[in-house]
């Protein structure tokens, strides 16, 4: 199964940066040949250039819902998830509606798509890196991913 882990977020903008951070973390872990390990500061369709061709899609990006701690990892799948994954302008496509539109465009959309959201605090602050409870949940996702993709081999 191939499989891609992208990790989305500004590095600059404080703990926007945790699916960044993840990916990063994963990098030096995953070594198996079938999973590619990308980062990419994007939002609504041109998430889809990031995940076409693959079976299997992980994304992990920041959450902000102010109803838990920040660093709070939720998984969720594509139909949980409330509102927009990564909005990056209003005049954009939520990420449901970008894979509606790309799966009646024919494009090979993976099959299962897991979305692993870090509870931040500050992503708006320009600074590198993330608040530790931040790089906690960091931590954590990273933790959960590893065990995913050890019970799929």
């Amino acid at each position: 199964m191939k499989t891609v882990i992208l990790g989305l977020g500004n590095p600059i903008l404080y703990d926007d940066g945790a699916g960044c951070e993840a990916a990063e973390q994963l990098r030096r872990w995953v070594v198996a040949p079938e999973v590619e390990i990308r980062t990419a500061s994007v939002g609504g369709l041109r998430i889809l250039d990031e995940i076409t061709g693959f079976d299997k899609a992980i994304i992990i990006d920041a959450l902000m819902t102010g109803r838990t701690e920040p660093g709070t990892v939720t998984k969720m799948s594509v139909e949980e998830l409330s509102g927009d994954l990564h909005a990056s302008c209003l005049h954009d496509l939520s990420f449901s509606e970008a894979l509606k539109l790309g799966k009646m465009m024919g494009m090979m959309i993976p099959e299962q798509i897991t979305i692993y959201g870090i509870e931040v605090a500050d992503p708006y602050t320009l600074q590198e890196g993330c608040s530790s409870a931040v790089l906690d949940g960091v931590g954590e996702a990273v933790k959960r991913i590893k065990e995913d993709l050890v019970e799929e081999h």
